[in-house]
């Protein structure tokens, strides 16, 4: 009976609220609508959430793509995953570029289209073991001046202990080489040998020397005369190169160190400025450049590519120097300095342009030709110079001891926290898709962070770790349903805007719904929310003007509760009267989203769930209404280490470490990511919106840094 009485009593209430909110003529239907059930809130997405889909949508087309150009094709061998394209291999398109494997060696493209193929399928291309591909060269055209022809020569072919050559030296000349150097002869012999260049079949090519020249003197006719063959003087029987008769025949695929190249050499063609090769092995009937082949540089499409600790996958990356006007050498085994010299540029869509400086215009460049680093002398067993292959390993081995180190962490109390590799796993070391230790740390500091739009808060300091929610995936930047941020530590505004546009740009965007236009202002320590309301989602048809006023507190850890301790609808003060009745606010304008509920006269914010995702887990201890915004403090969370900020991180900025990241089309392996806004001068914080940072980053530039790590500059472009 008592239950009966306060239910009459509620309903009384409805009619008497809609009868001072309306005419005096609407209060029969006002009681009609008060029994009736309120009409469903539609059940599409908020519209942030549905444009993110859609992002997602557009995003996995270009992720999905079989690459083709030019009479080349890629295709997909295995499932695309977050750290696999399921490609094998990358066209590659080359024009105007003085290629170097290393010092000298190497060659100047004209043009050429190849493909880049993995030793291992599976396997990523990795620009850091050159063993790891071979180029198989469909057609182009590649020229060997003198000082590339003499580093095969002399630095590559007979530059070991014992050699039967020393000195070499190679001259082009109109239809010819002249080759000076001092044979072993019991001791070292001047000796010059003039000759032609040929095919001898499809994989060697051979020198015929026509003219030969011992200590100054001539020495054909002797020869010829005694019927002596240059085999007869020298002993050459290298793994690249052997005489036979007059001829010096080489290895065509073994000219140079690795990556190991297969061409198909149709016409050499021999003048003053260098030996000119035409490649053909018929596969192509011409080289179409595709539309985004730089005028000068490389084009690299399809397939997964690792520079250092980031793997662009499904390539779709421009090479071009920074200096369009003098000649562009790109040197192979000493790509990272060139890189730490340039910077990295994306479009929206995941294209990545590199800008690099010619090796040439490095100061390390200039030293390592002054010293003459890189030349070493081969081993007596290998018959060649293999110290280039040895000092290229060394670096490399030094180079991944810092890309695979998982450096000391420390606990949100300052405590080191070791993180040890264990190589006895599969995989924890040598697998360049994925890497150990934690998953990815982030901090930052002093940074206006939206997720999307206006919604977001400024973070004063902030320790928070990503972890996706399927265990060994990398973070996927692109996708916030794909991982949680677990925060760690810290202290975070909301200011009033952003909190208004949480309601307004997400929470609120369905219909039919009971609350709308909130606008949130801070009085006396309290919080004033206006906006519209309609009784029970629907009635009456226009929104009633209304102001709530109450406190905000700390439920739990978890939760936060706004309490109005006055309403006023239409300017007439309805709290006193509501508490009075026992009538809850929620039985008058119900109001239940995700993430957020109006619960009998309290407004409770489940601080996990109430912003669009990702998933924001951390211990609330404190919150409190100021001018600025909506203050929250977070516990510490020692089970957690936190990342160490490196010293030049500056006053705003985002910091990512270690864990694997997919940020655009690149995953980023055991990563470490600065992000700043060198437009920010002094203490003024820079804006970072996640479901944007597409745009944002493609205004702005990346650097790589010789250790792998990455500094994003979201400054616009100058």
């Amino acid at each position: 009976m008592i239950d009966e009485i306060r239910a009459l009593r509620r309903d009384i209430v409805r009619c008497m609220l809609a009868a001072a909110m309306l005419y005096a003529s609407l209060i029969v239907s006002a009681c009609a609508d008060a029994n009736s059930a309120a009409p469903q809130a539609s059940s599409a997405l908020p519209s942030i959430e549905a444009s993110k889909q859609k992002q997602l949508s557009a995003e996995q087309v270009i992720a999905n793509r079989e690459p083709s150009a030019s009479g080349m094709s890629m295709k997909r061998v295995r499932p695309l995953t977050l750290r696999d394209s399921g490609i094998d291999g990358s066209m590659m398109f080359a024009r105007d570029v003085d290629f170097r494997v290393t010092g000298d060696i190497g060659f100047q493209i004209q043009r050429m289209a190849a493909t880049l193929v993995p030793v291992r399928a599976g396997a990523p291309i990795v620009f850091d073991d050159p063993n790891s591909v071979t180029i198989d060269v469909h057609r182009g055209e590649v020229t060997l001046d003198a000082a590339k022809l003499t580093a095969i020569f002399d630095r590559y072919l007979f530059q070991y202990r014992g050699p039967p050559l020393r000195n070499m030296r190679v001259v082009p000349e109109e239809g010819r080489l002249r080759i000076t150097g001092e044979m072993q002869r019991g001791g070292w012999v001047p000796i010059v040998l003039t000759g032609t260049l040929s095919m001898r079949n499809a994989n060697e090519m051979a020198f015929h020397a026509e003219h030969v020249e011992v200590a100054g003197v001539a020495a054909d006719k002797l020869m010829q005369a005694a019927h002596v063959k240059m085999a007869d003087l020298l002993n050459v029987e290298t793994p690249i190169a052997r005489l036979d008769g007059d001829d010096v025949v080489m290895q065509v695929a073994k000219l140079t160190p690795p990556p190991a190249l297969k061409m198909t050499i149709t016409q050499i063609a021999i003048h003053p400025d260098g030996v000119r090769f035409t490649l053909d092995d018929h596969t192509l009937n011409d080289i179409a450049w595709p539309a985004s082949m730089p005028v000068r540089g490389l084009l690299i499409e399809g397939g997964d590519v690792k520079f250092m600790r980031s793997m662009p996958m499904n390539i779709d990356m421009a090479i071009t120097p920074i200096d369009t006007n003098a000649p562009f050498v790109l040197d192979l085994y000493r790509y990272r300095e060139q890189m730490a010299a340039g910077y990295l540029t994306f479009d929206e869509a995941g294209a990545l342009n590199v800008h690099l400086p010619s090796y040439v215009a490095l100061a390390g460049a200039s030293r390592d030709t002054e010293r003459g680093v890189g030349i070493g002398i081969g081993s007596a067993s290998a018959k060649l110079n293999d110290s280039f292959i040895r000092t290229q390993q060394a670096e490399l081995a030094s180079a991944r001891a810092q890309w695979q180190r998982v450096p000391f962490l420390r606990d949100a109390g300052a405590r080191a926290v070791p993180v040890s590799l264990d190589t006895t796993k599969s995989g924890a070391i040598s697998d360049e898709r994925n890497s150990p230790g934690p998953a990815p740390l982030i901090h930052m500091q002093n940074v206006d962070f939206y997720v999307s739009g206006r919604i977001g808060f400024h973070v004063r300091s902030l320790d928070a770790q990503m972890v996706p929610k399927h265990p060994g995936q990398p973070v996927d930047l692109d996708d916030p349903t794909q991982y949680d941020i677990h925060i760690i530590d810290g202290e975070v505004v909301e200011p009033w805007p952003a909190m208004a546009a949480l309601f307004n740009d997400y929470l609120l965007d369905y219909a039919p719904r009971s609350l709308n236009d909130l606008q949130l202002t801070p009085v006396d320590g309290e919080l004033q929310v206006t906006g519209g309301i309609k009784l029970w989602n629907h009635f009456p048809g226009t929104w009633l003007p209304t102001t709530m006023r109450g406190t905000i507190a700390v439920r739990d850890e978890r939760h936060i509760v706004y309490r109005p301790e006055s309403v006023k609808v239409l300017g007439v003060p309805q709290a006193g009267m509501l508490r009075a009745l026992d009538v809850p606010l929620s039985s008058l304008t119900p109001f239940e989203r995700k993430g957020v509920v109006l619960n009998g006269n309290e407004l409770v914010f489940d601080q996990y769930s109430v912003f669009p995702a990702p998933l924001l887990q951390g211990r609330l201890a404190g919150a409190r209404v100021t001018d600025e915004g909506l203050v929250l403090r977070f516990k510490r969370d020692l089970s957690l280490p936190v990342g160490k900020v490196p010293a030049d991180a500056g006053s705003s900025f985002v910091f990512i470490e270690s864990g694997d990241v997919k940020m655009f089309n690149s995953l980023v392996v055991n990563g470490r990511t600065l992000i700043h806004d060198t437009r920010r001068g002094g203490a003024e914080p820079m804006r970072f919106e996640l479901y944007a940072y597409r745009r944002d980053v493609a205004k702005g530039k990346v650097m790589m840094r010789e250790d792998g790590a990455l500094v994003v500059d979201l400054a616009g472009r100058r």
